[in-house]
């Protein structure tokens, strides 16, 4: 299993390096990253001296009036030879053909792979993996992931997406409370409902809006479980400002086995205590509330 992280500071790349065997950044069509043209250059030149992976990221919906761009970006990646594209339009797809990139691509349905025969489906295209739903329990990433070994990508730490939308949730919410707006691109802002307590961090750019867990999603048994049928595991770092935390949670994973799982889990909640959770892998989407 190759283990990735989501880049999203270049001054980051030197020191986490040496413990991930590749990075995952972009700039269109995908949240949390503000890295310009140049930057990907750089960053893709800085892994290929290294001997290590650069995946682009592109995985928010793309409007009709945005083609031409995404056509533009796919220049410019066809022209950095990445390892990879995590897409999620399936317009990605369709264009991506007249470069030969069907090959790099990886689908990240984000919820809508839940079984081995989507996997098998989108796999049938052509493509490099595909990433599954990060809704699962256990026992059915366990089945995915042994019916397509070697195929299967997976968010393995950090916040999960809740929630998309194009709309500009924020830009309208304080438009009808009359008040200034200048969070654009701003991860400082969290969402409480109102029946529950906990926070979730929300961010709006020009992709739309996200909301994402109040928890930081983790798994150390369960990898060394996955790991031999896992092609890909991604570290998530969007609202994780801690780079300790970063680098412990990398060098964690790559030599997390069965014998040492216990004391390397123990050992990194109470270094660094936050709100953690195992997410889905133990608790079904479908409960009811009365349930």
């Amino acid at each position: 299993m190759e283990l990735l992280l989501t880049l999203r500071k270049i001054e980051l790349l030197e020191k986490i390096l040496p413990f991930v065997d590749g990075v995952v950044c972009g700039k269109y069509f995908t949240t949390g990253y503000h890295f310009s043209i140049e930057e990907l250059r750089q960053i893709n030149r800085y892994c290929k001296t290294f001997n290590k992976k650069f995946y682009i990221v592109m995985d928010n919906f793309i409007s009709e009036d945005e083609k031409m761009q995404m056509y533009d970006y796919l220049d410019v990646i066809d022209s950095m030879n990445v390892d990879g594209i995590y897409f999620h339009d399936l317009g990605v797809y369709d264009a991506a053909k007249s470069y030969g990139l069907i090959p790099k691509l990886i689908y990240d349905g984000k919820t809508v792979l839940c079984n081995s025969l989507d996997c098998a489906f989108m796999l049938e295209r052509g493509l490099n993996a595909v990433m599954i739903s990060r809704e699962l329990t256990l026992e059915e990433v366990t089945q995915i992931v042994k019916n397509n070994p070697g195929k299967i990508d997976m968010q393995v730490f950090g916040h999960l997406r809740m929630s998309y939308s194009k709309r500009r949730f924020l830009k309208n919410y304080f438009k009808q409370i009359n008040k200034q707006y200048d969070y654009f691109a701003k991860e400082s802002l969290n969402l409480i409902e109102e029946q529950r307590s906990y926070r979730m961090p929300i961010v709006e750019d020009e992709g739309g809006t996200f909301i994402y867990t109040d928890y930081i999603f983790t798994m150390f048994a369960e990898l060394s479980i996955l790991r031999p049928y896992l092609k890909r595991g991604i570290i998530e770092t969007l609202f994780i400002e801690d780079e300790n935390m970063i680098c412990q949670i990398c060098r964690d994973y790559r030599r997390i086995n069965a014998s040492n799982q216990k004391f390397i889990e123990d050992s990194f909640y109470h270094n660094y205590p936050d709100s953690y959770s195992s997410g889905y892998l133990y608790q079904k989407t479908n409960i009811t509330k009365d349930e």
